[in-house]
């Protein structure tokens, strides 16, 4: 029997893992549309944090590819977004508030700058802000707090946030923005929470589109970047990819 080369299996592994996040990142997103986390959705999520897992304590020597690491983020951001609730009087023993889960995607795009639209990427922060105040602001003011004085080291970003936070700000009433007094229903017809969904799926789907697509993805759809169909095909054969 031919002897186990590691590194092999490790990139066997990284491009199998690329593949299940992916697909799994595709399954969250169209949850988050319908509203609705499904049982298929939540075992494969599972089934990919017990992969990642596996990867990190046996099979990686040094840290995942940069694009993977990305799209890993954006799974987990998108399974977050996808189980928050308002919070009203449920039980908040594991609760990540929305005020939260902003900052993690603030941080995202940040880390992420060269691959984001700035004007989408800071009209869903200033949305994902709108919604925390309406639905967190009594119970978690200081995670909210920390969402809406997010700054980095780049003025000119910051000026972006700025503009953005102040847009949606002059359609909230006291004492966030400079709007007319509403009531809480009023509010809600104004923010829906599916138009904030929308606008999450959007722009992460769009997003995907930029990253890499995993390599296994492309050989199923039957073309290699960089090769025409036929090329993929001789390579599919030569493999037994059929």
């Amino acid at each position: 029997m031919a002897e186990r080369n590691p590194g092999i299996r490790a990139t066997v592994d990284l491009l199998i893992f690329d593949y299940m996040v992916c697909m799994c990142i595709s399954g969250l997103l169209e949850a988050v549309h319908q509203a609705r986390p499904t049982e298929d959705i939540e075992w494969f999520a599972l089934l990919v944090e017990q992969f990642h897992r596996r990867l990190l304590d046996h099979r990686l020597e040094g840290p995942l590819p940069w694009d993977l690491d990305l799209k890993l983020r954006i799974l987990y951001l998108s399974n977050h977004f996808l189980h928050w609730y308002p919070p009203k009087d449920r039980d908040l023993g594991h609760f990540v508030t929305l005020s939260d889960i902003a900052v993690q995607f603030m941080d995202f795009c940040h880390s992420a700058v060269a691959n984001v639209s700035r004007r989408r990427w800071f009209d869903l922060g200033a949305h994902f802000m709108v919604h925390a105040m309406l639905e967190e602001e009594v119970r978690f003011p200081e995670q909210l707090n920390r969402l809406c004085n997010w700054r980095t080291n780049d003025s000119e970003l910051d000026i972006w946030w700025e503009v953005s936070r102040t847009m949606f700000l002059e359609h909230m009433p006291p004492p966030f923005g400079t709007a007319d007094p509403m009531s809480r229903e009023e509010l809600s017809e104004k923010f829906p929470l599916q138009c904030l969904q929308h606008r999450y799926v959007d722009f992460f789907e769009d997003l995907m589109e930029v990253l890499d697509a995993p390599l296994l993805l492309q050989l199923e759809q039957g073309q290699l970047e960089g090769l025409t169909r036929e090329q993929t095909q001789q390579i599919r054969e030569y493999c037994g990819f059929w």
